[in-house]
């Protein structure tokens, strides 16, 4: 007997199918027999086992309302925890959202005052109030601004409104250099270089010439021309055992040729100009005069007095190029305006 309709089995033969409340019969022998019923959609089951010891009928009832209910039960608890389990994961994502959202607008509005703290730095500084700079760039540069730090160790190198500092330039240079700021390895290389605030160490100085020429510094890659071209701390050494003591290297023109090259094209105020010389002097390539006035010309375009006052000479002699007094002497005005003495004097025998 089922008490909801259901499909019954008696010792795994299947018997057919029982309506709600009714029973059925079969014939069976004395013994363990095993009645399983299962509802007619196949989601809830139970079992009886009966001895049977005589021949008289024996009734078999099967509760499968109670075993319905509880697996209802545990589907609809299970379901309950399912969607609190998901109400939760919600709440944690949303609170994270939140704090994520948070940080970034925290991180958004401290880089904005840091950019603002560089930007009135940067303009003071080319503005040349130095001494309004000076805490502004301190505080760009500690937050990791690279470019600061340069301009920094420039303001302590040259003492610019503070007395020289040569060893907190070179602390700020190397801090540039460190982090990315091919212009600090330049001015960094350059101290080795000239032996100021440290040991003048030409091979040092190459090493960070080279760095900041592969960094994108035009004037890295006209220093590391330089050089190659007088062959300090480049190159192959030769004639001294101990290279730590001293080092005599092996000029190497074709190398400075393509770096000035590199450092004229990059917009070099020095590396025309040096390139120029090149092709005035024939220094690793064919003497050609008009390849070297057109290269001084361009190198005081860019700001060279040098390129000025070499070219207000060109066109003044008229060597190699069609004489013209007047360019002439606008070339030296210019070069004298940019500070070369040689223009200035040059300049006042024209007038």
């Amino acid at each position: 007997m089922c008490d909801i309709s259901c499909n019954w089995k008696l010792d795994g033969v299947a018997q057919g199918l029982i309506e709600a409340g009714a029973s059925a019969k079969t014939k069976v022998g004395p013994g363990l027999h095993l009645v399983v019923a299962t509802t007619v959609d196949g989601l809830d089951q139970d079992q009886r086992s009966a001895k049977l010891e005589t021949k008289e009928p024996t009734l078999v009832s099967i509760a499968l309302r109670p075993v319905r209910e509880a697996r209802i039960k545990i589907e609809e608890d299970a379901r309950k925890e399912m969607e609190l389990q998901q109400r939760e994961a919600l709440r944690r994502e949303q609170e994270q959202a939140a704090r994520e959202l948070e940080l970034r607008e925290q991180r958004d509005k401290e880089q904005a005052a840091q950019e603002a703290v560089t930007q009135q730095a940067e303009t003071l500084y080319k503005d040349r109030h130095y001494i309004d700079a000076i805490p502004l760039l301190e505080k760009s540069c500690t937050a990791g601004n690279s470019d600061t730090c340069e301009k920094l160790g420039s303001v302590y190198e040259e003492g610019k409104g503070i007395p020289k500092n040569y060893s907190r330039a070179l602390a700020l240079y190397s801090r540039a250099c460190d982090t990315g700021n091919a212009d600090g390895c330049n001015s960094f290389g350059a101290m080795y270089d000239i032996g100021r605030g440290v040991a003048k160490d030409d091979t040092r100085a190459a090493e960070l010439y080279s760095k900041a020429c592969d960094g994108g510094s035009a004037e890295g890659c006209n220093d590391l021309g330089t050089m190659y071209l007088a062959g300090r701390g480049v190159g192959d050494h030769k004639g001294v055992a101990d290279c730590e003591s001293a080092c005599i290297y092996s000029k190497d023109y074709p190398t400075a040729l393509k770096l000035f090259s590199k450092a004229c094209d990059a917009g070099s105020v020095d590396g025309c100009f040096y390139l120029g010389s090149m092709y005035s002097e024939a220094y690793g390539v064919t003497e050609d005069e008009s390849m070297a006035i057109t290269l001084f010309t361009r190198a005081c375009d860019v700001g060279s007095a040098r390129g000025c006052y070499v070219s207000g000479i060109y066109y003044r002699t008229g060597n190699y190029v069609q004489k013209d007094l007047p360019k002439a002497k606008q070339f030296l005005s210019k070069g004298c305006s940019l500070g070369s003495q040689l223009a200035c004097d040059a300049a006042k025998k024209m007038r």
